[in-house]
């Protein structure tokens, strides 16, 4: 497509890594993916290819969100932004857990991938992530989010979707930022933190920068009441805490970068998988991860770049070996990958590489006391894997069609082999534009998946997607995109309330079907984005318990449409009035069954959440802003169902919500 891309020499030279990215992207923006026509060179990712292209065009749905949108919505963690986001929406798991639905098929274990900074954050036992005031937002740079299969570049937690957070990282100039937040619900704190962020590049030592970053803070899930399916309720003010550590670190020379993410995710919850608790049960995540990585360019057409990463995880901790949940595991991943890219040609660019990682699970307590079992049938007290893995990417942009082409195969030594081809056709026609995606993508069993199956192997998903998207004018946009997604085998969760026990197990065909709309339009006034998700199940669907009893055309927990409207209205160069609305459909909750076999459906209504944020810059003080915001303004009884046949009764979130936010950022380059 003449005009549409840059080239591929110019665009190798360009894609150093940065602390954050398997495919690390060219020089960032700070728009979304629709912006206006004369912007959008400045707009790069390598988020869904390992070639750095134009959001716009890169060979994926793809939505981002830049920081500038995150402050001026007033998001308040990664859940406010991915309610945004086309096809996303929530779920409860088990104690007090809320993870990702995507496109109608429950994404919460290592369906959906979530990384930070290119570390990977889904747990390695059940390759789960956690929502809801997890990660200081203030931190963040960019959030690019792939709707659809990640497996060609990322392996087997990237089923369906890909969530990169990209934080202020070690890119950019000297400066320092300190931020807090305070949220009260009608009874009780809603959220408070404290954010403190610096970085320095060093005149004196060209080359040379380094990076620093801590946050605390407290949270509650709601302060409503919660009711299980046996009558019994609770209020959650107080008692479902959410209280995340999270500190950065990083150094870098040159092309020679160290980076480090410590998280601490300490939570309590009412229920734990389906009755009310006499007292709050707790939970802590607990995680480390580091990276090291460089960047050699024997010649202008090749790039090599190693990288090798440790991450030191106890997910779902409960240290108290007299609770009836105690859980006390550690696992460790040791992984190195180097990838190889080759510009041949200038409408050429080949990318190939390996991916080795070794993973190693640890008991730090006790076996059968609690929730805690030991590792398999044989009753171990530790486990380790070896996962070995090849991929391959074509990228040609010629003037016909350009294409993108790819495939990975791994072998892990407990299940085996897999492999996923990817096929993606991009072309332009002025002021439309097009792409036909194809794509295999596979789930891999993590650790406890292993370990709780009965002969548990990798999920396998085909996806089609087609999206067309067509400019009406600078900064007026409209995309549409349909796809299709099929998934053989999936790896089903169910607990057994009589026995305290867990088990997984490969069953059946799921399938979802819809469509996704995009609307922007974007002014000197400000900007205003429309979107609507709708998905239904297709082709074979039977597991049982993501089926709704006498519905063939709903998902367990997840609405058939999603409407969102987010608005930026600009009434004086420096405050912004920012309202947002999302638009849910009616919901199902199903609980477990009775001794006959029968299940109690519960009809969620359609819903309606509405916020409002008004963000003020630079307010008496270059640097200082102030944002002060009201979420849930109509006060909607909101909850969230558990998107499987797993007891658990809806749970109450996004409850009203005041809240104040300050931002300073001291930055002597802005000064100069």
């Amino acid at each position: 497509m003449p005009g549409r891309g840059l080239p591929l020499s110019l665009l190798l030279l360009c894609a150093g890594p940065t602390f954050g990215q398997e495919a690390p992207p060219a020089e960032a923006g700070t728009t979304t993916e629709e912006v206006p026509l004369g912007d959008e060179a400045e707009v790069h990712s390598q988020v869904a290819s390992f070639a750095t292209t134009r959001l716009h065009d890169t060979p994926a749905v793809v939505t981002a969100v830049s920081a500038e949108d995150i402050r001026a919505s007033g998001a308040r963690d990664l859940m406010d932004v991915l309610l945004m986001v086309p096809g996303f929406f929530f779920g409860a798991d088990v104690q007090g857990a809320v993870g990702p639905g995507f496109r109608g098929l429950w994404g919460q274990e290592g369906k959906v991938l979530l990384l930070i900074d290119g570390k990977e954050m889904n747990d390695l036992l059940y390759s789960t992530f956690q929502l809801g005031n997890e990660f200081p937002i203030e931190l963040v740079e960019r959030i690019e989010v792939v709707r659809g299969p990640g497996s060609v570049i990322y392996g087997g937690n990237a089923e369906l979707a890909v969530i990169n957070v990209v934080t202020r990282g070690i890119q950019g100039s000297t400066d320092l930022m300190v931020a807090g937040t305070y949220g009260e619900y009608a009874s009780v704190n809603g959220r408070r933190s404290l954010t403190m962020s610096g970085r320095k590049v060093f005149e004196s030592a060209p080359g040379l920068s380094m990076f620093a970053s801590a946050s605390v803070g407290q949270g509650q899930r709601s302060d409503a009441i919660f009711e299980d399916f046996f009558g019994n309720s609770v209020g959650m003010g107080g008692k479902t805490n959410l209280n995340p550590i999270t500190a950065q670190a990083g150094v870098g020379y040159r092309d020679l970068q160290l980076s480090m993410l410590y998280q601490r995710y300490a939570t309590t919850a009412v229920v734990a998988f389906d009755e009310v608790l006499a007292e709050p049960a707790t939970t802590d995540f607990e995680s480390f991860h580091a990276e090291l990585t460089n960047r050699f360019r024997p010649s202008e057409q090749l790039e090599i770049i190693p990288r090798l990463n440790l991450t030191l995880q106890e997910p779902y901790r409960d240290a108290d070996q007299d609770s009836p949940f105690f859980y006390d595991k550690q696992v460790r991943r040791l992984r190195g990958r180097l990838v190889a890219r080759w510009a041949p040609l200038e409408l050429l660019q080949l990318t190939g590489g390996a991916d080795v990682a070794f993973d190693h699970g640890l008991l730090k307590g006790p076996a059968g006391v609690g929730l805690q079992t030991a590792f398999g049938e044989e009753g171990l007290e530790q486990v380790s894997y070896q996962n070995i893995a090849g991929f391959i990417e074509a990228f040609s942009d010629n003037p016909i069609v350009t294409v993108v082409a790819g495939a990975r195969y791994d072998r892990h030594s407990a299940f085996g082999d897999s492999f996923v081809p990817r096929l993606v056709l991009l072309r332009s026609f002025g002021p439309f534009s097009g792409k036909a995606l194809f794509s295999r993508a596979f789930r891999a069993p993590g650790v406890e998946n292993i370990s709780l199956g009965d002969n548990i192997r990798p999920e396998r998903t085909t996806v089609f997607e087609l999206e067309g998207s067509l400019r009406l004018g600078e900064g007026h946009t409209v995309s549409v995109n349909a796809f299709d997604v099929g998934i053989q085998d999936p790896i089903i969760y169910s607990y057994d309330a009589e026995t305290n026990t867990e088990a997984y197990r490969n069953l059946g065909r799921l399938g979802s079907r819809g469509i996704e709309l995009d609307y922007h339009l974007r002014g000197s006034w400000g900007r205003v984005s429309l979107g609507y998700s709708f998905y239904t199940p297709s082709g074979t669907n039977d597991v049982e318990d993501y089926l709704v009893p006498g519905r063939s055309d709903s998902f367990t927990g997840l609405p058939t449409h999603k409407a969102t409207l987010t608005g930026n209205v600009r009434p004086l160069p420096w405050l912004s009035i920012n309202p947002t609305a999302v638009f849910v459909g009616e919901r199902y909750a199903v609980s477990a069954p009775d001794d006959a076999g029968t299940s109690t459906v519960r009809t969620l209504p359609a819903q309606v959440l509405v916020n409002l944020f008004v963000h003020a810059e630079n307010v008496g003080t270059k640097g200082l802003n102030i944002g002060a915001g009201v979420y849930n303004l109509l006060g909607t009884d909101f909850r969230i169902a558990q998107p499987y046949n797993g007891g658990q009764a809806p749970m109450p979130v996004f409850s009203r919500e005041f809240l104040v936010r300050l931002t300073y950022l001291l930055d002597p380059a802005l000064d100069e």
